[in-house]
């Protein structure tokens, strides 16, 4: 088909397409569906997609615009990607324009050329494997070369300048006939496998699950790996996309955040070359658009990466695993509020491709649908290294006097590990120094002034740092109540516990991973380095440390604040802290050494803290879906959040009410969808803004999203988004 109107998707948050017209020269040509086109829109230029041809009938042709250029010949994502982002515009109610831009990388959406920058690839030669080192001792950049692409093998141009080493000292090792560089395109394909790396031996629960993914080979089955920490659940996936990639198709692998990509991506690489690419934010936009590219051409085997990499396309896709999918990570909260878990479900529909969700602590929903039957259950309820499960000992803190969050037997227990040249890690989920600077004099507090929140005390730098608005201030020399300068910090962050372990155990190391002290990059890989040297140490951790990593020397952990989320407004922090602990919990014992697990509590007589001690997270969540059972909370319904935001909450109250209002006088409201609200948000102040939500409920989908669908003609009227900012949230994980 062609003519002189087209259809355009345009990156503005509005729902209708914008029709445009064809120059003459272009009129004849039919043009396929996801092309990029620069159109004129408003008083900019911006790169919409072509999506279909408009109707010529359409009045006033000569009043629609001229595009500005077609960018490319033939579409950069296939038919069923289109028809993803389709889904997801209509499933999750967000203008598909907006939603089609999450498909692209960034300098892809900015207009750039699809253009693959030949990638130089360094491979230590024959003659390379044998010299002796010591023959560079006078030319150390050199050796340090020739070391690291022995140690780690094929590397590529870039990675080797990260690590410090140039193109002269590689040009000159290839003079030397040492290295030698290939393009990745010259790559052999991966199932020419490293015939240096060792297969781990694997165990009869290990075998079955391989067993049964590897047998849905073109499927759309969804399978449920339940694995204890430490039982091999990357084993088996890496076992499955072996032989997928050996019949020539590609593993899509997600996981929830960038600090377990450089592990992941290692693993790989010593099983299957240079075939492996991480996609991830911490990339610059140079690097993705490359793996973006290798990826859609095949070149790339397994692509590892975070929640946008669901979007990625591949030449031949074969499985996808999303990897601790219980994690809130793979939910994007802001703008476009997708899952990325759900629609790596429906992508892997699409493509008719097996999917695994693997976890050592399932979500309610994953395990509930396990329990159904939608989800076929895989169970590894051993460690691989055939070592115990870590021992739980409850500190009841009721009465005891702390030292910086510590009691006095957590603080031996850290002394006889040490002792014994084991490794310790402390978990508190709360970075900074302190919760809050209170003056001793007047009781004034350190709130943010943009939000209905603390401002948490910083000691490097020295500062109070809102962590929901990212609000900074320097620290007060005098209160600004009573001016007086005696001040307390109150509450325990990472920082001050760091603090407190260096003075209290000098003579060993004590490292703090938090999203403060790894912003650079390559800082998390230098930790973990560190750490698997297995000298003695003290870690200090958020959640960073809780999933995915592995630490062998690390007999005990120690957990200072168990009871958070107990009490939480949430009916998901019970399901959160007890994740959240087993996951922590899982870091201990997990080679020869016995693992133990130190918890401090105030409630230990909770019946759900006394469940969680027993260390039997199985028995947990069974107790937890019948408690959602009962109270018809997801997943027994389904749940659509619409939040308003505005600089008076009065405006965003009334807002919600009229909504509220145009839906009852539908004739599509059921005795089936009940509605909370409108309230306010439990932080209601945030960056500003006064925040208020309506929640509905209903024990179908279907009804649910065609109220969503009629509520939108109202939400989308020019008058609503003057005063008020909107947002819906369907399947919302967060109250905040």
């Amino acid at each position: 088909m062609s003519g002189e109107l087209i259809d355009v998707l345009v990156p503005v948050p509005l729902l209708e397409k914008f029709t445009y017209k064809l120059p003459k020269e272009f009129q004849k040509k039919n043009l396929e569906r996801g092309i990029r086109i620069k159109v004129p829109f408003r008083n900019r230029i911006l790169v919409g997609i072509f999506w279909d041809y408009s109707d010529t009938s359409k009045n006033n042709i000569r009043s629609y615009k001229f595009i500005k250029e077609i960018i490319d010949e033939s579409s950069l994502l296939d038919k069923k990607l289109l028809d993803l982002a389709d889904w997801s515009s209509r499933y999750y109610h967000y203008p598909l324009g907006e939603v089609i831009t999450y498909f692209f990388p960034p300098s892809l959406r900015k207009g750039k050329e699809a253009k693959f920058k030949e990638s130089i690839v360094w491979q230590v030669t024959e003659k390379g494997d044998f010299v002796d080192l010591l023959n560079l001792s006078r030319a150390p950049n050199q050796r340090k070369g020739l070391e690291l692409l022995r140690e780690k093998g094929d590397l590529s141009q870039h990675s080797l300048k990260a690590y410090g080493v140039s193109t002269i000292t590689l040009k000159n090792l290839h003079k030397k006939g040492l290295v030698k560089k290939l393009s990745l395109e010259q790559l052999p394909l991966s199932s020419h496998q490293k015939q240096n790396v060792k297969e781990k031996k694997l165990t009869s629960e290990q075998k079955v699950s391989v067993k049964r993914i590897s047998e849905s080979e073109g499927d759309n089955k969804i399978f449920l790996l339940d694995g204890v920490t430490g039982s091999g659940k990357t084993e088996v996936y890496l076992r499955c996309i072996k032989e997928l990639v050996q019949k020539g198709k590609q593993a899509l692998v997600l996981i929830p955040e960038i600090g377990l990509a450089p592990q992941a991506e290692s693993r790989f690489k010593e099983l299957f070359g240079l075939r492996v690419a991480s996609f991830h934010s911490a990339k610059s936009d140079r690097e993705r658009l490359d793996v973006w590219l290798g990826a859609e051409k095949g070149l790339y085997d397994i692509v590892i990466g975070t929640r946008s990499s669901v979007f990625i396309p591949m030449k031949n896709l074969g499985m996808i695993v999303v990897d601790e999918e219980h994690d809130t990570s793979f939910k994007q909260v802001e703008r476009f509020r997708y899952s990325a878990r759900d629609i790596a479900l429906y992508r892997a529909k699409l493509y008719k491709v097996p999917i695994l969700l693997a976890s050592a602590t399932p979500s309610v929903e994953s395990m509930h649908n396990a329990i159904e039957g939608k989800y076929q259950l895989l169970t590894l309820k051993e460690r691989a290294t055939g070592a115990d499960l870590p021992t739980f000992f409850p500190l009841n803190l009721k009465g005891k006097v702390l030292k910086e969050g510590f009691s006095e037997e957590l603080l031996e227990e850290i002394e006889v590990e040490l002792q014994k040249k084991n490794q310790v890690l402390i978990f508190l989920n709360r970075r900074g120094y302190a919760s809050s600077l209170i003056c001793k004099s007047c009781g004034w507090v350190s709130y943010c002034d943009r939000c209905d929140a603390h401002m948490t005390v910083h000691s490097n730098p020295s500062q109070l740092h809102c962590h929901h608005c990212e609000n900074k201030k320097q620290l007060p020399t005098a209160c600004p109540s009573c001016l007086e300068r005696e001040f307390e910090s109150f509450g325990l962050g990472t920082e001050r516990v760091e603090s407190y372990l260096r003075k209290k155990f000098e003579n060993y190391p004590v490292y703090r991973i938090d999203s403060d002290t790894t912003r650079k990059k390559e800082s998390f890989e230098d930790y973990l380095k560190i750490i698997e040297k297995g000298d003695p140490l003290i870690l200090v951790g958020t959640q960073m440390l809780a999933k995915g990593h592995h630490f062998p020397n690390v007999t005990l952990v120690g957990i200072l604040d168990a009871d958070s989320g107990i009490f939480s407004a949430d009916f998901r922090g019970s399901e959160r802290v007890a994740q959240l602990i087993t996951q922590v919990s899982g870091r201990a014992g997990r080679e020869k050494k016995p693992g133990k697990v130190v918890l401090q509590t105030y409630c230990q007589e909770h019946p759900q803290m006394e469940e969680l001690l027993k260390g039997n997270y199985r028995t947990f969540i069974k107790k937890i879906i019948e408690d959602r059972a009962s109270s018809n909370t997801p997943p027994f319904s389904y749940q659509v959040k619409l939040q308003a935001e505005s600089i008076n909450g009065l405006l965003s109250r009334d807002f919600l009410s009229s909504c509220l209002d145009y839906i009852n006088n539908s004739n599509l409201i059921t005795k089936e969808i009940r509605s909370v609200g409108p309230m306010p948000s439990l932080m209601e102040k945030k960056a500003g803004v006064y925040r208020w939500e309506v929640n509905l409920f209903s024990s179908s989908r279907k009804p649910l999203h065609q109220l969503i669908d009629h509520l939108q003609a109202f939400l989308y009227q020019p008058k609503q988004t003057r005063r008020v900012r909107w947002s819906i949230d369907v399947d919302p994980i967060s109250i905040i």
